[in-house]
């Protein structure tokens, strides 16, 4: 879907975030060591080059033994060989177990020659010198084998994988001391607004504290991005564009506007994207809250222009600018995942645009997740947003939730 002036008509969410995202590219990438890698998106295959393990050792703390040793032993007619030796995590290996014997063997141990299974310490009896079983064991029975994990030219990350602990550990297996990750995305935090002031002063007759920049600077940050606070821009042409111009020569990759999406006789971000921007788009969203929004690129950057309400600026940003920033930091998904949840009692609302009801949910004794009771869902609110984890979609074309519903959800904070 190109973008294009959309007039007065609703137009549904998808749609929207489709038309965004067409016009968003992966940035550029970088290399980094893996200590500074955690939450870096990966930008090319991993392929082993190695096996893990890389021999064959011990899952256990026990008795390496060769099976055909044990074939008759049982309960009933206990087994006793004689202990070789010992071998602990760390041995050199090259051990070679005797016939009719065991070794005593801990956890990651290379597994001796010979042997091809390790008994479990509590299911034997033993001294220094002679062990007693009690059963017979399985090939392999609590043995790693080398390569199990991993073997050279298996794909073990993809490109497009966020970099968490796990990731980071099968880079450090491989030996890799370096990888090539998306370079941070820098998106500066504008506030428009003639009532706003800063969060520290005391707001006089009319005026209120700017706390949306402090919402959507949090937001991106958990989102992998860098914000710059550029602060509060007074409403006029003039000033926006400046502030825009000083956001891309500070080496911002995107912008976010919170207010001035309307279409009251102040809301400049509408005007000036809609003037200035290459290409520039202003739209209402078949969505509540949140039906005013802006899009448009400044220099190749794009400027999301998020209604003023802090329910709705908040909601606007899961929705569309979160997705936006996945698709820079070159993730592989990026749209949210959604899952099912149900209303244990019936749930009334305003029919004619799709709600994105913001509630907690919590584990469902029946299985899945459950809506607990929601709180005031005025776009000015934030109280109800604080408690909230999961944002639901209630359907456009009704204007009540059943008891007993199954409805589609997505995380906050992109969970």
């Amino acid at each position: 879907m190109a973008l294009r002036e959309l007039g007065q008509d609703l137009v549904s969410i998808e749609d929207v975030r489709t038309a965004i995202l067409e016009h968003i590219s992966p940035l550029e990438s970088e290399l980094r060591s893996l200590g500074e890698a955690f939450g870096a998106v990966l930008r090319d295959d991993l392929i082993a080059s190695e096996s893990i393990p890389p021999f064959d050792n011990s899952a256990m703390d026990g008795f390496a033994v060769r099976v055909e040793d044990l074939a008759a032993a049982s309960p009933d007619h206990p087994l006793e060989l004689p202990v070789q030796g010992g071998l602990a995590a760390g041995s050199q290996g090259g051990v070679a177990l005797e016939p009719a014997a065991a070794i005593r063997i801990m956890t990651g141990a290379p597994l001796p020659a010979g042997a091809g299974a390790v008994v479990p310490h509590e299911l034997t009896s033993f001294t220094a010198e002679r062990v007693t079983f009690r059963g017979s064991a399985r090939p392999g029975q609590n043995v790693r084998r080398a390569g199990a994990d991993m073997k050279p030219g298996d794909l073990v990350l993809r490109a497009g994988t966020v970099l968490r602990g796990p990731q980071l550990a099968i880079a450090a297996a491989q030996g890799r001391e370096r990888l090539s990750v998306t370079r941070p995305v820098r998106v500066a935090v504008l506030s428009p607004g003639n009532e706003l002031v800063p969060a520290s002063s005391t707001p006089g007759p009319g005026q209120i504290r700017n706390s949306n920049a402090f919402a959507i600077s949090g937001l991106l940050r958990g989102a992998g991005a860098v914000p710059i606070d550029l602060g509060i821009i007074r409403d006029a042409k003039s000033e926006l564009l400046a502030a825009i111009d000083r956001a891309i020569a500070l080496g911002a990759d995107a912008i976010v506007t919170t207010g001035g999406a309307s279409a009251g006789d102040y809301d400049f971000v509408r005007a000036v994207v809609r003037e200035s921007a290459r290409p520039g788009l202003v739209f209402h969203v078949a969505m509540r809250p949140g039906k005013p929004q802006a899009f448009g690129l400044f220099h190749g950057r794009p400027l999301f222009g998020l209604p003023g309400n802090p329910a709705a600026s908040i909601l606007s940003f899961e929705i569309f600018v979160r997705p936006a920033l996945r698709k820079m930091r070159g993730e592989r998904e990026v749209l949210p995942v959604s899952f099912g949840v149900r209303f244990p009692f019936e749930h009334r609302y305003r029919p004619g645009r799709v709600f994105l009801l913001r509630c907690r949910v919590e584990p469902d004794p029946a299985g899945g997740f459950r809506v607990t009771p929601p709180g005031e869902q005025d776009s000015s609110h934030l109280t109800s947003l604080a408690e909230a984890n999961a944002i639901v979609t209630l359907p456009a074309d009704r204007d009540c939730i059943a008891q007993g519903e199954v409805l589609s959800a997505i995380w906050l904070d992109g969970k």
